[in-house]
Protein backbone atom coordinates (compact mmCIF):
# COMPACT_ATOMS: atom_id res chain seq x y z
CA UNK A 1 0.00 0.00 0.00
CA UNK A 2 3.22 2.44 0.27
CA UNK A 3 2.94 2.15 -3.63
CA UNK A 4 -0.47 3.66 -3.55
CA UNK A 5 0.46 6.48 -0.93
CA UNK A 6 2.98 7.59 -3.31
CA UNK A 7 0.91 7.65 -6.22
CA UNK A 8 -1.93 9.94 -4.62
CA UNK A 9 0.60 12.13 -2.89
CA UNK A 10 1.67 12.55 -6.65
CA UNK A 11 -1.37 13.17 -7.85
CA UNK A 12 -2.16 15.39 -4.96
CA UNK A 13 1.27 17.65 -5.94
CA UNK A 14 -0.41 18.02 -9.72
CA UNK A 15 -3.56 18.75 -9.18
CA UNK A 16 -5.37 21.14 -10.62
CA UNK A 17 -8.83 23.20 -11.14
CA UNK A 18 -9.59 20.05 -13.45
CA UNK A 19 -9.54 17.56 -9.82
CA UNK A 20 -13.09 16.84 -8.73
CA UNK A 21 -12.38 17.77 -4.53
CA UNK A 22 -10.57 20.62 -5.81
CA UNK A 23 -13.44 22.24 -8.33
CA UNK A 24 -16.45 21.10 -5.92
CA UNK A 25 -14.13 23.44 -2.57
CA UNK A 26 -13.16 26.65 -5.05
CA UNK A 27 -17.19 27.27 -5.46
CA UNK A 28 -18.58 25.67 -2.67
CA UNK A 29 -16.47 28.09 -0.30
CA UNK A 30 -16.32 30.82 -2.61
CA UNK A 31 -19.56 32.04 -4.00
CA UNK A 32 -18.22 35.47 -6.01
CA UNK A 33 -16.18 32.82 -7.64
CA UNK A 34 -19.26 31.10 -8.64
CA UNK A 35 -21.31 34.47 -9.27
CA UNK A 36 -18.45 35.79 -11.73
CA UNK A 37 -18.16 32.02 -13.44
CA UNK A 38 -21.72 31.96 -14.05
CA UNK A 39 -22.10 35.63 -15.30
CA UNK A 40 -18.84 34.83 -18.01
CA UNK A 41 -20.75 31.39 -19.36
CA UNK A 42 -24.17 32.85 -18.77
CA UNK A 43 -23.95 37.02 -19.58
CA UNK A 44 -27.29 37.62 -20.84
CA UNK A 45 -29.11 36.17 -17.53
CA UNK A 46 -28.14 39.09 -15.76
CA UNK A 47 -27.23 37.10 -12.45
CA UNK A 48 -26.36 39.66 -9.59
CA UNK A 49 -26.37 37.04 -7.21
CA UNK A 50 -26.07 33.36 -5.66
CA UNK A 51 -26.01 31.55 -3.01
CA UNK A 52 -26.54 27.43 -2.13
CA UNK A 53 -29.41 25.49 -3.04
CA UNK A 54 -28.76 23.26 0.33
CA UNK A 55 -29.92 24.82 3.32
CA UNK A 56 -27.76 21.78 5.19
CA UNK A 57 -24.13 22.94 5.06
CA UNK A 58 -22.92 20.83 7.21
CA UNK A 59 -24.17 17.69 5.40
CA UNK A 60 -23.31 18.99 2.08
CA UNK A 61 -19.46 19.65 3.10
CA UNK A 62 -19.30 16.02 4.47
CA UNK A 63 -20.54 14.92 1.35
CA UNK A 64 -17.87 16.54 -0.41
CA UNK A 65 -15.16 14.85 1.82
CA UNK A 66 -16.80 11.08 1.42
CA UNK A 67 -17.17 11.61 -2.17
CA UNK A 68 -20.56 11.41 -2.66
CA UNK A 69 -20.80 13.95 -5.13
CA UNK A 70 -18.77 16.51 -7.00
CA UNK A 71 -20.56 19.56 -8.37
CA UNK A 72 -21.80 22.89 -7.58
CA UNK A 73 -25.18 23.78 -6.67
CA UNK A 74 -26.33 27.41 -6.56
CA UNK A 75 -29.51 29.16 -6.62
CA UNK A 76 -29.32 32.66 -7.85
CA UNK A 77 -31.73 35.85 -6.98
CA UNK A 78 -34.32 34.83 -9.33
CA UNK A 79 -34.53 31.59 -7.77
CA UNK A 80 -33.36 30.10 -10.89
CA UNK A 81 -30.79 26.98 -10.06
CA UNK A 82 -27.68 25.64 -11.45
CA UNK A 83 -25.41 22.58 -11.41
CA UNK A 84 -22.01 22.99 -12.52
CA UNK A 85 -19.62 19.84 -13.02
CA UNK A 86 -16.47 19.56 -13.70
CA UNK A 87 -15.82 16.61 -16.48
CA UNK A 88 -12.32 15.01 -16.99
CA UNK A 89 -13.18 11.62 -18.63
CA UNK A 90 -15.17 11.62 -21.71
CA UNK A 91 -17.61 8.35 -20.99
CA UNK A 92 -19.80 8.09 -23.95
CA UNK A 93 -22.65 9.14 -21.36
CA UNK A 94 -22.80 13.45 -21.30
CA UNK A 95 -26.50 12.98 -22.71
CA UNK A 96 -27.83 11.11 -20.22
CA UNK A 97 -25.77 12.28 -17.34
CA UNK A 98 -27.36 15.74 -18.09
CA UNK A 99 -30.97 14.05 -18.47
CA UNK A 100 -30.08 13.21 -14.55
CA UNK A 101 -28.51 16.24 -13.64
CA UNK A 102 -31.74 18.27 -14.78
CA UNK A 103 -34.00 15.31 -13.62
CA UNK A 104 -32.95 16.25 -9.95
CA UNK A 105 -33.27 20.26 -10.37
CA UNK A 106 -36.45 19.90 -12.16
CA UNK A 107 -38.07 17.85 -9.07
CA UNK A 108 -37.14 21.20 -6.78
CA UNK A 109 -38.02 23.82 -9.46
CA UNK A 110 -42.08 23.69 -8.25
CA UNK A 111 -43.29 23.92 -4.93
CA UNK A 112 -46.09 22.35 -3.57
CA UNK A 113 -49.08 24.18 -4.90
CA UNK A 114 -47.48 26.04 -7.59
CA UNK A 115 -48.82 25.97 -11.25
CA UNK A 116 -46.82 24.71 -14.27
CA UNK A 117 -46.07 27.82 -15.31
CA UNK A 118 -44.44 29.07 -11.94
CA UNK A 119 -41.09 26.63 -12.36
CA UNK A 120 -38.32 28.00 -12.07
CA UNK A 121 -35.72 27.67 -14.86
CA UNK A 122 -33.22 25.21 -13.87
CA UNK A 123 -29.38 25.13 -15.99
CA UNK A 124 -26.58 21.80 -15.82
CA UNK A 125 -23.37 23.48 -16.53
CA UNK A 126 -20.74 20.83 -17.28
CA UNK A 127 -16.81 21.56 -17.73
CA UNK A 128 -15.64 19.39 -20.28
CA UNK A 129 -11.77 18.53 -20.78
CA UNK A 130 -12.75 17.01 -24.22
CA UNK A 131 -14.84 17.91 -27.14
CA UNK A 132 -17.64 15.48 -26.52
CA UNK A 133 -19.74 16.63 -29.76
CA UNK A 134 -16.68 17.21 -32.32
CA UNK A 135 -16.99 19.97 -33.62
CA UNK A 136 -14.31 22.57 -32.27
CA UNK A 137 -16.57 24.72 -30.41
CA UNK A 138 -15.64 26.16 -26.92
CA UNK A 139 -19.66 26.14 -25.51
CA UNK A 140 -22.69 23.75 -27.15
CA UNK A 141 -26.03 24.54 -26.07
CA UNK A 142 -28.43 21.61 -26.71
CA UNK A 143 -32.51 22.77 -26.10
CA UNK A 144 -35.82 20.81 -26.82
CA UNK A 145 -37.46 20.93 -30.42
CA UNK A 146 -39.84 19.63 -32.19
CA UNK A 147 -38.93 16.65 -34.23
CA UNK A 148 -41.50 17.63 -37.00
CA UNK A 149 -39.96 21.15 -37.37
CA UNK A 150 -36.73 21.90 -35.55
CA UNK A 151 -37.21 25.69 -35.87
CA UNK A 152 -40.02 25.19 -33.34
CA UNK A 153 -38.53 25.01 -29.52
CA UNK A 154 -40.68 23.24 -26.28
CA UNK A 155 -39.64 25.57 -23.49
CA UNK A 156 -38.83 23.35 -20.49
CA UNK A 157 -37.27 25.97 -18.83
CA UNK A 158 -34.53 23.78 -18.75
CA UNK A 159 -31.09 24.56 -19.97
CA UNK A 160 -27.82 22.57 -20.85
CA UNK A 161 -24.50 23.97 -21.35
CA UNK A 162 -21.95 21.70 -22.40
CA UNK A 163 -18.18 23.93 -22.53
CA UNK A 164 -14.95 22.50 -24.62
CA UNK A 165 -11.57 23.52 -22.88
CA UNK A 166 -10.25 21.48 -26.13
CA UNK A 167 -11.76 24.12 -28.32
CA UNK A 168 -8.98 25.92 -30.53
CA UNK A 169 -11.64 28.52 -32.20
CA UNK A 170 -12.93 30.63 -29.62
CA UNK A 171 -14.18 33.50 -32.04
CA UNK A 172 -17.60 32.80 -31.13
CA UNK A 173 -17.49 33.10 -26.82
CA UNK A 174 -15.76 35.91 -24.99
CA UNK A 175 -12.55 36.92 -24.40
CA UNK A 176 -13.50 35.68 -20.67
CA UNK A 177 -14.93 32.16 -21.64
CA UNK A 178 -11.32 31.27 -23.48
CA UNK A 179 -9.75 32.73 -20.76
CA UNK A 180 -11.67 30.28 -18.53
CA UNK A 181 -11.00 27.32 -20.52
CA UNK A 182 -7.81 28.25 -20.89
CA UNK A 183 -7.23 27.67 -17.27
CA UNK A 184 -8.93 24.56 -17.02
CA UNK A 185 -7.33 23.08 -20.03
CA UNK A 186 -3.34 24.33 -19.35
CA UNK A 187 -3.20 26.20 -15.92
CA UNK A 188 -2.40 29.17 -17.43
CA UNK A 189 -3.15 32.40 -15.57
CA UNK A 190 -4.14 34.85 -18.45
CA UNK A 191 -7.20 37.47 -17.00
CA UNK A 192 -8.24 38.37 -13.37
CA UNK A 193 -10.66 36.28 -12.82
CA UNK A 194 -8.30 32.87 -13.93
CA UNK A 195 -5.94 34.68 -11.39
CA UNK A 196 -8.49 34.76 -8.83
CA UNK A 197 -9.47 31.20 -9.21
CA UNK A 198 -5.17 30.42 -9.25
CA UNK A 199 -5.30 32.09 -6.36
CA UNK A 200 -7.66 29.91 -4.08
CA UNK A 201 -6.40 26.62 -5.88
CA UNK A 202 -3.49 27.11 -4.40
CA UNK A 203 -5.06 28.54 -1.04
CA UNK A 204 -6.95 25.06 -1.23
CA UNK A 205 -3.58 22.98 -2.23
CA UNK A 206 -2.25 24.59 1.39
CA UNK A 207 -4.98 23.34 3.53
CA UNK A 208 -4.44 20.28 5.69
CA UNK A 209 -8.19 19.67 5.86
CA UNK A 210 -8.90 19.20 1.93
CA UNK A 211 -5.36 17.34 1.62
CA UNK A 212 -6.64 14.43 3.89
CA UNK A 213 -9.97 14.87 2.24
CA UNK A 214 -8.39 14.06 -0.81
CA UNK A 215 -5.47 11.73 0.80
CA UNK A 216 -8.19 9.64 2.89
CA UNK A 217 -10.75 9.71 -0.99
CA UNK A 218 -8.36 8.62 -3.78
CA UNK A 219 -6.26 5.91 -1.18
CA UNK A 220 -10.10 4.35 -0.71
CA UNK A 221 -10.17 4.64 -4.20
CA UNK A 222 -7.05 2.78 -5.30
CA UNK A 223 -7.45 0.40 -2.48
CA UNK A 224 -10.91 -0.43 -4.47
CA UNK A 225 -9.26 -0.71 -7.62
CA UNK A 226 -6.84 -2.78 -6.26
CA UNK A 227 -9.20 -5.37 -5.03
CA UNK A 228 -11.72 -5.48 -7.46
CA UNK A 229 -8.63 -6.06 -9.85
CA UNK A 230 -7.55 -8.50 -7.83
CA UNK A 231 -11.17 -10.35 -7.35
CA UNK A 232 -11.40 -9.99 -11.41
CA UNK A 233 -7.86 -12.23 -11.64
CA UNK A 234 -9.66 -14.77 -9.31
CA UNK A 235 -12.86 -15.25 -11.53
CA UNK A 236 -10.59 -15.50 -14.35
CA UNK A 237 -8.51 -18.37 -12.97
CA UNK A 238 -11.42 -20.22 -11.65
CA UNK A 239 -13.24 -19.98 -14.84
CA UNK A 240 -10.17 -21.23 -16.53
CA UNK A 241 -10.09 -24.00 -13.92
CA UNK A 242 -13.29 -24.91 -14.20
CA UNK A 243 -13.70 -25.25 -18.10
CA UNK A 244 -10.09 -26.87 -18.29
CA UNK A 245 -11.52 -30.03 -15.89
CA UNK A 246 -15.15 -29.68 -17.52
CA UNK A 247 -12.96 -30.53 -21.25
CA UNK A 248 -11.49 -33.59 -19.65
CA UNK A 249 -14.24 -34.70 -18.12
CA UNK A 250 -15.93 -34.92 -21.36
CA UNK A 251 -12.87 -37.10 -22.56
CA UNK A 252 -13.72 -39.62 -19.64
CA UNK A 253 -10.72 -38.43 -17.32
CA UNK A 254 -11.38 -39.15 -13.51
CA UNK A 255 -10.19 -36.85 -10.95
CA UNK A 256 -7.01 -38.65 -10.44
CA UNK A 257 -6.01 -38.02 -14.34
CA UNK A 258 -7.36 -34.55 -14.61
CA UNK A 259 -5.10 -33.67 -11.69
CA UNK A 260 -2.01 -34.98 -12.80
CA UNK A 261 -2.73 -33.54 -16.22
CA UNK A 262 -3.49 -30.01 -15.47
CA UNK A 263 -0.76 -29.89 -13.23
CA UNK A 264 1.80 -31.21 -15.83
CA UNK A 265 0.64 -28.24 -18.08
CA UNK A 266 -0.61 -25.09 -16.09
CA UNK A 267 0.22 -23.96 -12.95
CA UNK A 268 -2.69 -24.89 -11.66
CA UNK A 269 -2.49 -26.36 -7.77
CA UNK A 270 -3.63 -29.38 -6.97
CA UNK A 271 -6.24 -28.14 -3.86
CA UNK A 272 -7.69 -25.60 -7.00
CA UNK A 273 -8.44 -28.42 -9.20
CA UNK A 274 -9.67 -30.83 -6.71
CA UNK A 275 -11.77 -27.88 -5.16
CA UNK A 276 -13.72 -27.29 -8.37
CA UNK A 277 -13.98 -30.58 -9.82
CA UNK A 278 -15.59 -31.43 -6.26
CA UNK A 279 -17.93 -28.35 -6.56
CA UNK A 280 -18.46 -29.42 -10.15
CA UNK A 281 -19.71 -32.77 -8.90
CA UNK A 282 -22.09 -31.33 -6.59
CA UNK A 283 -23.73 -29.29 -8.92
CA UNK A 284 -24.75 -31.69 -11.55
CA UNK A 285 -25.89 -33.63 -8.54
Amino acid sequence: MRKIEREVELKWKHATIKNDLIFTWLFFENKKLTLRLLQIILPELNIKKVGDTQRENNQKKNKIYRGVRFDVLAEDEKGRTYDIEMQVANNDDLGKRISYYQGKLSAKSLNEGEKFFEKRDTYVIFICDFDFFGLNLPMYHTTTRLEEDINKVVDTGEYNVILNSRATDFSMVSTEVKAFLGYVRDNKVTDDFTRSLDKEVVKIKSSTEVRESFMTWEEKLAEERYYAGKRAKEEERKHNIINSIKKLDKKGYNKEKIIDALTAVTDFTEEEISRYYNELLANQK
